[in-house]
């Protein structure tokens, strides 16, 4: 295994391992002020910690498992299990959605008032603190293009903006408008279901091969053109599994070249594409071009 392979490997498992341990700790913190003060919009961030706990964990054993290398049965390697990890986490994620919808619909029909309010506020404000430290992810993410950490990150950093949301509905109800609390809890779990479907198209996407997102084509047209005696390519297709990219193309050359130097063409512009995407693996297909008389074995001089 290379040095930067191990590094990549270290930062993921690291990351992953973060994230479960903060999820830990959110629900226990966040269940003490639930129970202190009874507040809906409280019990709606536990659950959703709660579901935090179980992805994170799930993406943990996915990213351990994405890790091993190809073996006998998994030539492509093992990168799509990032892939089943993000349908595991909206299935979770979707389920407490529904929990939250029919909590918050009570709350709105039956409003009680809710106690302890600043137990639930430090709690929260302990929330974010703790949630800005995974901003790790966002680092492991831009050195591994981990698919399954990266929805992990969108999903913790979006819980900022309902930790909040939910300040302002502890602080607001002290002044009587206790059906507050029942709409943030609402609009939660809404947004949480939306996460759900977010990250299981996202996940359907890897599985079923979709091209990668970006400008890959632009990139690789100015590569092949870099070549003089690269006469174009055709038939790219791409797709993604895991941390690891599959570029797959045919560039037309010159039928008059030999066999090592078409092998040698193939090469450069194979390396050129491994520099601009480092975790691709890339396979060319030379395929000949008529641009001149072709040599036979019947054209060559008597000896």
């Amino acid at each position: 295994m290379r040095r930067d392979d191990r590094r990549e490997h270290r930062l993921l498992l690291m990351a992953g391992l973060a994230s479960v341990l903060t999820a830990l700790i959110l629900i226990a913190a966040k269940a003490i002020a639930w129970l202190m003060t009874g507040s809906v919009s409280l019990l709606a961030s536990l659950v959703d910690s709660v579901m935090d706990s179980l992805a994170s964990l799930i993406n943990f054993f996915a990213i351990r498992y994405s890790l091993v290398p190809a073996d006998e049965e998994h030539r492509f390697g093992h990168g799509k299990a990032e892939a089943l990890a993000g349908l595991g986490q909206a299935v979770f994620i979707a389920g407490s959605s529904v929990f939250l919808i029919h909590q918050s619909v009570a709350k709105l029909m039956d409003p009680q008032p809710i106690s302890e309010n600043g137990a639930g506020v430090a709690v929260m404000l302990f929330s974010i603190v703790l949630t800005f430290g995974l901003l790790i992810q966002k680092y492991v993410v831009r050195e591994t293009g981990s698919t399954a950490i990266e929805a992990d990150s969108l999903h913790y950093l979006s819980d900022l903006a309902v930790n909040v949301g939910i300040i302002v509905v502890l602080v607001v109800s002290q002044f009587g408008y206790l059906w507050l609390d029942g709409v943030v809890g609402l609009v939660i779990a809404v947004f949480i279901l939306f996460s759900a479907w977010h990250i299981a198209y996202e996940s359907a996407q890897l599985l079923l091969d979709r091209e990668i997102p970006g400008e890959v084509r632009e990139v690789i047209t100015a590569i092949v053109a870099d070549h003089p005696q690269a006469l174009g390519f055709h038939d790219l297709r791409t797709r993604q599994s895991g941390r690891t990219q599959f570029i797959q193309l045919h560039v037309d050359m010159d039928q008059n070249l030999t066999l090592l130097q078409a092998h040698d063409l193939a090469t450069r512009i194979e390396t050129r594409i491994q520099e601009a995407f480092p975790m691709a693996d890339v396979i060319i297909h030379q395929d000949p071009v008529a641009v001149g008389p072709k040599v036979t074995l019947d054209d060559r001089p008597p000896t």
